[in-house]
Order: C-alpha cells, then sequence, then structure tokens
C-alpha cells in the first residue's frame, strides 16, 4: 500500500507535469492526492500526462477562486473506487484495495488560508468521521495549520499560534493518528530560505493503524513545487536505485553515428574472426555507459544534484538564517532545476515516441509480469543472524555489511601473538588417560 500526497501549485506547467510523473514512476503509487492552486478543469487528457500509460482513473474538485482544486488519481489495478464526492476543501473517495480486500475512505484536503474557514473545515471533518464509524480512515493534504509552534518558522521571528489548538483538537477528538515525519521538519518552504511550516501531513484512524501497522510517511526532495512530497507507505521495501537499462534512442541525439564509428575504428583487437567481434562488442559497451552517462543519462542526475543541494540549503535553513551567498545560490538552484527540467523534458518526449510505444519494449503488460515475478523472486525479506530473525531493508542491509566487512578486514593490522608464552603441558600418564577405553563405571557415573 503507498499513497503520495502532494501541493504542486500549477499543473498547468509541461514541467511540473513531468515531475509528477517521473514521481508516480519512482514510487509505484496506488493513490496520488494532488493540490492544486488554479485547477479549474481535469480532464483525461492531463491525468494521463501526469499518471502515465498505465490503469487508472481519477476524481476531482475544481478550485474556488484561486484556490482549493483537488485532484485524486487511483491504480485501477490496485484501487477500486466506488463513491467520489466532494464537500468545500475536501475530496472524498471510498473503495477498497483489489487485492486485499480492505475498503477505505480517503479525504484529499486542502484547507483555506482564513481561520474560521479553517474551524468549518475541521467541524465538518469531524462530523463525516462521525458518521462512518469504526472504517479505516485516511485524511490527507495541505491543511494550512500546524500542531505545534515548532512546526513553524517565520523570518519576523513571530509565531503565528491562532490554528494550532483548534487543529489539535480536531485530531484529538477524532482518535486520529499523526505518524513521525521522516526525512524533513518541514514541508513547505517559501523560497526565500527563511519562512518555512510542516502544512502537510497524513492522519490515520486507528482501524487505518490496526490493518496496516507498518505504516510510514516521508518527506521527499521537493523540485519544482514548494512543497515536498508525501509519501504514506507500508511494507514497502526499498533497496535504493534501479539499475539503468540501454535506451534506443542515443540514435537520435546528434553526434552517436560519429562517436561509435570512430570508436569502434580505434579498437584493436588480434584474433580470430569472433574473438575479435566478441571483444570489440564488450569494449564498446563500456564507452557507450560512459557517452551515456555524459550525454542522456548526465542531465537526471544533474537535476537530482541539484535537488539534494536544495535540500541541504533547506535543512540548513531550518536551523539557522542562510547568509546572503547562500540565499543566492538557493535562488540559482531553484532556476537550474527549472531549466535543466525544461531540457529533459525534450529528451523525455523524444523517448517516449515510437520507439519503446511501438516495438512494445518498455510499456507492454507482458514486460511488468515478467518484471514484478524477477523482482518478487530475487528479493530479500527475513535473514537469520546467529539465530536472530532480521526483516526489513535497513536490518537486512547492515547484517550484509557486517558480515563481509568482518571477512575484509586489513590483513595488516597488528594481532595478539603466541610467541615465547608458556603454556601449561599434560603429563606422560595424562595423554595416555585421552585414548584409554571407557570403563562401564565410567559411563555409569556420566550417565
Amino acid at each position: 500500500m503507498k499513497i503520495i500526497s502532494w501541493n504542486i501549485r500549477g499543473l498547468g506547467g509541461f514541467e511540473k507535469r513531468k515531475e509528477v510523473r517521473k514521481l508516480v514512476g519512482d514510487q509505484k503509487p496506488f493513490i496520488r492526492c494532488l493540490q492544486e492552486t488554479k485547477l479549474s478543469h481535469c480532464d483525461v487528457f492531463m491525468c494521463s500526462t501526469l499518471w502515465g500509460s498505465s490503469q487508472h482513473a481519477f476524481s476531482y474538485r475544481p478550485s474556488d477562486g484561486a484556490s482549493g482544486g483537488l485532484l485524486t488519481l487511483w491504480d485501477t489495478s490496485e484501487v477500486e473506487v466506488w463513491t467520489s464526492e466532494t464537500s468545500n476543501h475536501v475530496l472524498w473517495c471510498r473503495g477498497r484495495f483489489v487485492k486485499s480486500g480492505d475498503e477505505f475512505l480517503l479525504a484529499n484536503v486542502y484547507a483555506p488560508c482564513d481561520d474560521g474557514a479553517k474551524q468549518r473545515l475541521w467541524d465538518s471533518l469531524s462530523a463525516r468521521i462521525l458518521l462512518t464509524g469504526r472504517e479505516r480512515v485516511c485524511i490527507c493534504g495541505d491543511f494550512n495549520a500546524v500542531r505545534q509552534p515548532e512546526e513553524r518558522r517565520s523570518a519576523r521571528g513571530s509565531q503565528r499560534s491562532m490554528d494550532i489548538d483548534p487543529f489539535n483538537h480536531f485530531i484529538d477528538e477524532n482518535n486520529l493518528i499523526d505518524l513521525p515525519l521522516i526525512g524533513r521538519n518541514f514541508t513547505w518552504f517559501k523560497g526565500d530560505g527563511l519562512v518555512m511550516s510542516r502544512l502537510d501531513r497524513f492522519l490515520l484512524s486507528e482501524e487505518w493503524c490496526l490493518t496496516w501497522p507498518n505504516c510510514k510517511q516521508v518527506a521527499t526532495l521537493r523540485g519544482l513545487s514548494d512543497h515536498c512530497p508525501l509519501v504514506l507507505s507500508a511494507s514497502d521495501e526499498d533497496w535504493g536505485p534501479r539499475p539503468s537499462r540501454m535506451l534506443k534512442c542515443w540514435t537520435d541525439v546528434p553526434g552517436y553515428n560519429s562517436f561509435v564509428k570512430e570508436k569502434w575504428n580505434s579498437l584493436h583487437v588480434d584474433g580470430w574472426g569472433g574473438f575479435v567481434l566478441k571483444e570489440k562488442l564488450k569494449m564498446i559497451k563500456v564507452a557507450l555507459k560512459g557517452w551515456h552517462q555524459a550525454h542522456v543519462q548526465n542531465l537526471p542526475s544533474r537535476i537530482e544534484s541539484l535537488k539534494e543541494r536544495l535540500s541541504v540549503l533547506d535543512q540548513k535553513g531550518e536551523e539557522e538564517e542562510l547568509t546572503e551567498i547562500e540565499l543566492a545560490e538557493l535562488h540559482g538552484v531553484t532556476a537550474g532545476i527549472h531549466s535543466m527540467s525544461r531540457l529533459h523534458a525534450s529528451i523525455s518526449w523524444q523517448q517516449s515516441r515510437s520507439l519503446w510505444l511501438k516495438e512494445g519494449d518498455a510499456n507492454t503488460k507482458y514486460f511488468h509480469s515478467v518484471l514484478a515475478r524477477r523482482r518478487r523472486r530475487n528479493a530479500i525479506s527475513v535473514i537469520q543472524v546467529g539465530g536472530v530473525t532480521l526483516e526489513g531493508v535497513n536490518p537486512i542491509r547492515q547484517a550484509v555489511f557486517s558480515h563481509f566487512a568482518s571477512h575484509f578486514k586489513n590483513p595488516d593490522m597488528e594481532r595478539p601473538g603466541v610467541d615465547n608464552l608458556q603454556f601449561k603441558r599434560l603429563s606422560h600418564f595424562e595423554r595416555g588417560s585421552l585414548i584409554k577405553p571407557f570403563t562401564e563405571a565410567e559411563v555409569k557415573t556420566a550417565v
């Protein structure tokens, strides 16, 4: 089970749609809850650009003026939604997870900024939760409120606290569970490096947490939006980056043909024809890997590097005020993400065209089914170390690392020796007793 909530602010931009789609592809969510400042209209084409070619459906609430737009998308092969209804600042969806059959009620929330309007929203949510009884309820989105002063930082130094008590009262009154946030302290950043808050979160009912006791919410790196995407997951194992695959769009990159021709002619291998061909193919593969890093894969990696640098600046801004140089760097990094995203979008648009879709190399149902079976077969879910059973990615990863680290320690390190040590020695009689046959009396005594 995996759900993503994100206030994207500006789905009309192609770059942001590509970023939303990339996050969907990386995280493989069952449900995606988006909050949009100006969402006056939503159709099948827009949702396809956000989700991709896989099966999906959606429900949306148009924005009221300049705020309040809500969009919920879900994977129809994993989630079945029966009803969808809207109220002020909320988009409700009721359904079930197909594989487990567990039913749920999901609320996508985009709270207003006015304190009075927020209180009316808390009251309406409480009334709806009261009617549901003991159901699995998940309320997520941008609440535009914090639970304690430490969750908000202002450039003026003063902390606005009018919304803290009503928001806590709403959570406590409905017995909602606010999971600890992993990865970040704040989820919204103004962009000046001085103002930040934790406005986004998942609130879960007790029944939801009983069904999925291993739920966790993680704030991932923000990119084009001023909000961090939140991921709610249960029992999902993330073993790190996936290996890259060769792209057939290389022939469309300028200089590819001349690079291959020059590199192939520069390789010299002696031997019979079959051996020469095999060795040159191995060497050209290594050369193409470096070319791929520089011309195709380098763009997304540079974008991710900028996002990581942006995260470092954000985290530093959470602890102390940024200097003028750091603020200038923050604005430069943000501008770099925008420009590189536009450049990468043109390449991605080319990649998604004829070769992949025509030949079915990456988007067929068969390909995904084979990939899923291989991942399940190769997955390591449980290992035993010293009689202790370990589960989860981090414990298993640490156990494997410690095991091989103990085998490959520095052999030159000083070890205690046994030279010049005086040991006790057995006498001649004692040595003979070691091989003496057991007597019947000794066996009875031992038994």
